[in-house]
């Protein structure tokens, strides 16, 4: 039994933490949600010329079908024939439902601490503010909360009889020499452009290089044993469609100064930059260590987490996260057991990558085959039928 307030806070009011809030308010829970008034910068399919994939659509259709509050609305506005950015005029609708809402009451204000007799709902996503980051930061660790995305370089033209395999993985081995060869190129670069050390993002590989020799090699190139060789420095690689990705070199510079860098890795000197290295400010928590299954925090039992914050890409994704996290919610505050989503179904398999369950080294979902789409769908949407009747009638009352 839970001995915490009748009341739950939900703390941001993007997609997941509008969802949240719009589905405990539809089952009788009193709701306090704050909104910190932070810009929103779209990202969706129509802004950026993409279209939704089959998975996103079928995303969409089994929260529909799991009473999702705001693909309700999305599809209102649908119906309506608006023109501009469903996803922007989504945002704006949520929360005209929220102010609206009897249930729900809405602070403009931004929090550095939770009412431990409270339940609360951190849903402030990748541009949480200030305050609730430091507030992360002494709750769960420097090691579980970051504040920076970090984008690594996609090459094309790699000397493929270099890489050593493992699995997925790829490894390219750099003696002492070829090691020194590489910093010494990105000090060579630095001096050149005249860039000031205190202007590095963490982590970055001129960030690295500048702290000292072997911080490289101790960070993202430390040394493996690969069939009888003891490299003194190994590059990981992620081979992807177009390239490899070149595992934690990361960089704030110039497309020119990377692709000079890496062309002077042995293995990399014909080497063609599909896309640059990047750092971005987001924040995000290494949500495996943080979050059970339930995306609950795993000592703070009145924590809960939704969106983007755990890692969730896109809104059919946050609001399907914020969906997940209201129906655990609302089953804890009233005594009740907590649940997880079938596996057969998409979105049990996208909230199961968020959690301490997830399997080691989980690296994104299996790609649903398009020519079998219609019977994957079909399982979905009966395993979900099943779980709906068990959430309303059955196991979880």
């Amino acid at each position: 039994m839970n001995y915490y307030n009748k009341v739950v806070n939900v703390i941001g009011c993007g997609y997941a933490g509008i969802e949240c809030a719009l589905f405990l308010s539809g089952h009788g829970v009193k709701v306090h949600m704050f909104d910190a008034g932070l810009s929103y910068s779209c990202n969706c399919k129509k802004c950026t010329g993409q279209e939704r994939t089959f998975e996103e659509e079928l995303l969409k259709e089994e929260l529909k079908l799991l009473g999702s509050p705001l693909i309700k609305e999305e599809e209102n506005l649908t119906k309506a024939g608006l023109e501009n950015c469903i996803a922007c005029e989504l945002l704006t609708a949520g929360k005209e439902l929220v102010k609206k809402d009897k249930n729900i009451q809405l602070f403009e204000a931004c929090l550095s601490e939770l009412n431990p007799k409270e339940i609360n709902v951190i849903a402030t996503g990748s541009h949480t503010d200030e305050k609730m980051f430091d507030f992360l930061m002494r709750k769960f660790g420097s090691m579980r909360c970051f504040n920076h995305m970090y984008k690594y370089p996609l090459v094309d033209g790699v000397r493929e009889g270099e890489l050593y395999s493992k699995g997925e993985e790829y490894y390219l081995p750099l003696s002492y020499d070829q090691y020194l060869t590489f910093v010494n190129t990105i000090i060579k670069v630095l001096n050149r452009l005249d860039i000031s050390f205190n202007k590095f993002c963490p982590n970055t590989m001129e960030e690295l290089a500048c702290k000292g020799k072997d911080c490289l090699k101790n960070h993202a190139m430390m040394p493996v044993y690969l069939e009888c060789k003891r490299p003194y420095a190994v590059l990981r690689l992620h081979k992807e469609a177009k390239g490899y990705r070149l595992e934690g070199l990361s960089s704030q510079l110039d497309r020119a100064s990377q692709l000079e860098i890496i062309r002077s890795i042995n293995g990399l000197e014909g080497a063609e930059l599909i896309e640059s290295g990047d750092v971005t400010d987001s924040v995000h928590l290494n949500s495996k260590y943080v979050v059970n299954e339930f995306n609950q925090a795993q000592k703070d039992e009145n924590i809960f987490f939704a969106g983007s914050l755990l890692g969730a890409e896109g809104v059919i994704d946050c609001i399907a996260s914020g969906l997940y996290t209201a129906m655990n919610v609302n089953k804890y505050i009233k005594d009740l057991p907590m649940l997880t989503l079938p596996k057969s179904s998409l979105i049990g398999r996208h909230m199961e990558k968020f959690s301490s369950s997830a399997k080691e080294g989980f690296g994104g979902l299996d790609i649903l085959d398009l020519s079998n789409a219609g019977d994957r769908a079909k399982r979905s949407f009966e395993s979900l039928e099943k779980f709906k009747e068990e959430y309303i009638y059955g196991k979880y009352v």
